[in-house]
C-alpha cells in the first residue's frame, strides 16, 4: 500500500523576504554585467551604474547575513541543519 507523505517546511518570514531581495540583487548585478560584457561599456555612467548595482547586492547580502545570525529562529534552524548531517536519520515507512 503507497501512503503519501507531507511535509511541511518552517522558515523565517524574514529571513525568506530577505533571501528573495538579496537574489533579486544578484540578479539585477548579474544581468547587467552580462550585457555589459556583450555590448561593451559604455563610459562613466555604465560603470557607475555596475558599481551600484553590485553595493546593492553587497547591502542585501549584508542584510541577509546579520539577520541569519540575530534571528533565534534561524539559528535554531542552522543547528538543526547541522546536526542532521552529522546524525543523518533515515525514516522509512511501509510494512514489514
Amino acid at each position: 500500500m503507497n501512503e503519501d507523505f507531507e511535509f511541511q517546511t518552517a522558515i523565517c518570514s524574514d529571513y525568506e523576504r530577505l533571501l528573495i531581495e538579496c537574489q533579486r540583487a544578484l540578479y539585477a548585478w548579474k544581468e547587467r554585467r552580462e550585457e555589459l560584457a556583450k555590448f561593451g561599456p559604455r563610459g562613466k555612467r555604465t560603470g557607475d551604474e555596475l558599481q551600484r548595482l553590485q553595493a546593492d547586492y553587497a547591502r542585501a547580502y549584508n542584510r541577509l547575513e546579520r539577520h541569519s545570525k540575530s534571528c533565534e529562529f534561524c539559528r535554531f534552524t542552522a543547528e538543526l541543519s547541522k546536526a542532521g548531517k552529522e546524525n543523518p536519520v533515515c525514516i522509512t515507512a511501509g510494512k514489514q
